[in-house]
């Protein structure tokens, strides 16, 4: 049972080194980390949470819910193999925009990435 238990903490260690490191995905906000690809955007929100709903649908995503207040914004959608995608994002007090992606339980950079860069071209047309 201890070693089982040492094993197990030990995984979870490295785990948690090894995903936990951040990434600069792009020079214009974009940085893996956590599991969860972290962004900042000059647009409104309106314009960033617009885009996400725009990326899923160029990526063929299923949207599955979609929420936007004066405070925040949500988008999710699945994939073909199931993972769940979410895009959560706020305002700032400097008129920026914040956004994050998470791909699934566990993350997954190549598809946080991907979706990202959808969300990059689309929101550079939208000067």
């Amino acid at each position: 049972m201890k070693r089982t238990l040492l094993i197990f903490t030990g995984a979870v260690l490295a785990f948690s080194i090894i995903g936990c490191a951040p990434k600069i995905v792009s020079s214009e906000g974009g940085v893996y980390q956590g599991c969860r690809l972290f962004a900042v955007s000059d647009k409104s929100m309106d314009t960033v949470y617009n885009a996400a709903l725009q990326a899923m649908s160029k990526l063929e995503l299923n949207l599955v819910d979609k929420a936007k207040d004066a405070f925040g914004a949500k988008v999710v959608a699945k994939s073909s193999d199931d993972k769940r995608i979410v895009v959560e994002i706020r305002q700032t007090e400097d008129n920026r925009t914040m956004y994050n992606i998470r791909v699934g339980a566990f993350g997954n950079e190549e598809r946080s990435q991907k979706i990202f860069e959808e969300m990059s071209k689309i929101l550079m047309e939208k000067k």
